[in-house]
């Protein structure tokens, strides 16, 4: 790839920059229409989050109803290609949440990427633990979001300080997945 035309041409291509190209499967395209309506839903979803708390946002998250299905020649992605098109989504994801909520911690973080991906009709996950080993007699909590059992977010090495409490993804999806 000639990096200098990447860079210099009318749209930059970026993708060279990503760690998991693979020219002979290019990602699937994101069409603006649902960046746009995943990014609105998303938003809306974080301020029931603030307004109502956790049981009010798990609530909206499991019934939420996917704008498409992402699909390779009408055929259901391979979970594979699917993280792949989760991690080139988290970024716009998480640029709402910085619009929303610039001092979200891990909840927020991780509600916002499953509600975003959901939305795009990807079965991604929030994931609640507790640390397995207390601090001064205190255990700390953690969330994150997962998509078949890939961490998205966060440190893929996340799982190992941590016993998982509760997962909460979109019902319809997670019953659709592979």
């Amino acid at each position: 790839m000639n990096h200098d035309r990447a860079m210099n041409g009318p749209t930059a291509d970026w993708e060279f920059l990503l760690w998991d190209t693979d020219p002979a499967h290019p990602p699937l395209p994101v069409p603006p229409w649902l960046r746009l309506r995943a990014a609105a839903r998303t938003a809306g979803a974080l301020r029931v989050l603030r307004r109502h708390g956790w049981p009010r946002a798990q609530d909206r998250l499991r019934d939420l109803r996917p704008a498409a299905r992402p699909s390779r020649a009408g055929t259901p992605l391979d979970p594979r290609d699917a993280v792949r098109l989760a991690r080139r989504e988290v970024l716009p994801c998480l640029t709402v949440l910085r619009l929303v909520a610039p001092d979200a911690l891990c909840l927020p973080r991780a509600f916002a990427v499953a509600t975003y991906l959901s939305t795009l009709g990807l079965p991604a996950e929030v994931v609640v633990a507790r640390q397995r080993s207390s601090i001064g007699g205190r255990f700390a909590f953690h969330a994150w979001a997962e998509l078949y059992d890939e961490v998205l977010g966060d440190v893929p090495a996340v799982r190992a300080g941590f016993t998982v409490l509760q997962r909460v993804g979109a019902t319809r999806l997670r019953a659709e997945a592979p």
